[in-house]
């Protein structure tokens, strides 16, 4: 078994892409292909397949991918094991978020302590964050969650906060301190992706109390909504800690259901616990959460 080569497999098919897993790998994506090339002659079994401009695995390959994350899995575990003396003076940690407000002061602290360590973010859904979790193509993640019942994982309580109405300012609502659910009838309100855990936790809401938004208008990014909620396009739900208190455009206001909140905890896999970087982003983000925890 040609170890390169199931790593030049598993980077394509991961990235979905020969370009993107080249640079992952930083090898030319003529070479990459050659080796996943020779994988397939070697075995005379076809993995991936190009469909326009991405790569998917074929059935097989689909396979061949789930096996080789964890012979990829089972090999950091083995470097981290024979590591454990050593200090944090190299290695890789790769970091979910599903935004930058809570990771980022954790990130900060974390390379300061640790410039060696290379870091890498990526930050998308809650939904897509936990999947790249799961799927091993991140080590450790700072995600909004309903709770700690997915039995594969190590989670602490990180941050617990309330979601907001965010309005203009010459808007009606602007002059109260809160409002009801209710409220949110008849009214145009701007929301993120259907797989978006804000939206359809707000939606619920609204539902219950038969509160009907004239439109719902779909944004996929937190600048994008704040900028359309600026200039009165609609009035939109965040979190209290992403509300941005600088843009003097908009006013916060609080929501009258208690079940409008979130809660971020700091996820790894259970088998990634013991790994030496993973237990010391832990340690760092402990010193942010609020209230503090001790790591296990």
């Amino acid at each position: 078994m040609n170890f390169l080569y199931l790593r030049a497999f598993h980077a394509v098919a991961s990235e979905r892409s020969f370009t993107r897993a080249a640079q992952v790998l930083h090898v030319s994506q003529s070479t990459l292909s050659w080796q996943v090339k020779a994988l397939e002659d070697l075995y005379g079994v076809r993995l991936l397949d190009r469909r326009g401009k991405e790569v998917v695995p074929t059935d097989a390959g689909q396979r061949t991918l789930e096996l080789c994350r964890e012979i990829f899995r089972l090999q950091d575990e083995i470097e981290q094991t024979l590591s454990r003396t050593v200090k944090l003076q190299s290695g890789r940690l790769k970091v979910g978020a599903d935004g930058p407000r809570h990771v980022l002061p954790v990130l900060n602290e974390f390379m300061r302590l640790h410039p060696n360590i290379s870091v890498s973010l990526a930050t998308g859904s809650a939904k897509h964050v936990m999947a790249g979790l799961i799927n091993y193509e991140t080590d450790v993640v700072i995600v909004a969650s309903e709770g700690t019942g997915e039995s594969r994982l190590h989670m602490m309580h990180y941050v617990t906060y309330p979601l907001v109405a965010y309005v203009p300012r010459d808007h009606a609502w602007s002059g109260r301190g809160s409002i009801a659910p209710i409220d949110f009838h008849g009214e145009r309100v701007i929301v993120r992706e259907p797989a978006s855990m804000t939206r359809q936790k707000f939606l619920r809401s609204l539902s219950k109390v038969g509160a009907v938004p004239s439109a719902l208008i779909e944004i996929d990014n937190r600048e994008a909504t704040r900028e359309a909620v600026a200039i009165g396009m609609g009035i939109s739900v965040m979190s209290a800690a992403e509300f941005p208190g600088a843009d003097d455009r908009c006013v916060s206001l609080s929501i009258d259901d208690p079940s409008l909140q979130f809660t971020e905890y700091v996820a790894c896999l259970k088998k990634r616990r013991d790994m030496r970087t993973v237990r010391e982003f832990f340690r760092v983000a402990g010193q942010f959460a609020t209230p503090p925890f001790t790591v296990a």
